[in-house]
């Protein structure tokens, strides 16, 4: 059973900090991260070491999910789109957070995390390349540091925060919440498209899937009727994705309209992932998703008893009476094959 575990908020006198570069005239028009030699600025390295200690919040927080060959994937997709390494010695690596919402996030070091919840709307491994490559120009860019220095109303700046600190931005401290819930500027976001579509197409991914992956994630933010997820800022900002990656798919010559999907490799390695990520939505809630995301993850897996009893799940929780008939249907089914589930199948209440 995944836990829902929340982590620590964290001190007041770190947010402080953080708000306290804030200050003075300096200037918001610094080169990217182009080597490992490159220097960061006082205020920069502050920033890392703020970012530093919230990665080991999320780390100790029980969200994040340990698979080192997931892992090992996620990160050989951004060696190709990023061969080369940070300044202080750091590399990119991407990890991920057990929650059915739609988001993905990085931390200046170079850190990203993308929900399980994300991975489970993404059909194959360029339109995951596209989120990542997204997500790691606002790292390489410096998209925090310009972000924190752009800043004038710090008592603003800190309501804004208080506010936000439901939901993601509770879990969260500064650094994190600027990139995961407030998200950045339009021309910030534009640069991270641009950037990280280009670097799509130097790696051989098929960039006619940018605008598919959030067309998805659209559709997805509709269906919930709830405001777009925080990955994605306010309203407009799916939209502004999918008009940009269509223009810059545009521009492109017919050679390089094409390239690697690597659906079955994306796959595999997302396969015990969402797996988890049925449980995580059926918690949350979200009987449609999960009915959704069970059914996929049987098309793959035909016997997986505990993936069974969770669609059967999903139909139940639903509580109406040709759902309730269709979940008598499926715990049938399930005990017919695997009896141990009966306790689990009495305890639901079905009988």
């Amino acid at each position: 059973m995944p836990r829902r575990v929340t982590l620590p908020r964290l001190a007041c006198t770190g947010l402080a900090l953080v708000l306290g570069f804030a200050t003075g005239c300096q200037s918001t028009d610094i080169a990217p991260l182009t080597t490992a030699g490159t220097a960061l600025e006082q205020d920069e390295q502050r920033l890392w070491l703020r970012a530093d200690e919230e990665q080991a919040a999320i780390e100790r927080s029980g969200l994040r999910v340990h698979d080192p060959q997931l892992d090992a994937y996620l990160d050989a997709i951004l060696d190709r789109l990023h061969p080369d390494p940070l300044p202080d010695g750091h590399r990119f690596h991407a990890r991920v957070l057990l929650d059915p919402t739609l988001n993905a996030f990085a931390l200046p070091t170079g850190v990203i995390y993308i929900h399980s919840g994300l991975l489970a709307h993404m059909e194959n491994e360029a339109q995951l390349a596209t989120v990542l490559g997204h997500e790691l120009t606002h790292t390489t860019h410096r998209h925090a540091v310009k972000s924190f220095r752009s800043v004038k109303n710090k008592t603003a700046f800190l309501a804004t925060f208080v506010v936000g600190t439901s939901g993601l931005g509770s879990l969260i401290g500064a650094v994190g919440t600027l990139a995961a819930v407030s998200g950045y500027s339009q021309d910030l976001e534009r640069e991270a498209d641009r950037v990280g579509f280009d670097r799509l197409v130097a790696a051989g991914y098929d960039p006619r899937e940018s605008p598919k992956v959030f067309r998805e994630l659209q559709t997805e933010a509709r269906r919930t009727k709830l405001k777009e997820p925080f990955f994605f800022g306010s309203h407009p900002r799916l939209q502004e994705r999918i008009d940009n990656f269509t223009a810059f798919l545009a521009t492109l010559p017919p050679e390089k309209r094409a390239g690697r999907l690597e659906t079955e490799a994306f796959a595999a390695a997302t396969h015990d992932v969402l797996g988890r990520n049925v449980e995580a939505s059926l918690l949350a809630g979200d009987c449609d998703a999960a009915r959704d995301e069970a059914l996929r993850y049987l098309a793959r897996t035909a016997d997986a008893p505990e993936i069974e009893f969770l669609l059967a799940e999903s139909y139940r929780k639903r509580n109406e009476p040709a759902a309730n008939q269709t979940a008598r249907d499926r715990y049938r089914q399930l005990l017919a094959r695997h009896p141990d589930f009966a306790p689990r199948t009495a305890a639901s209440g079905w009988s």
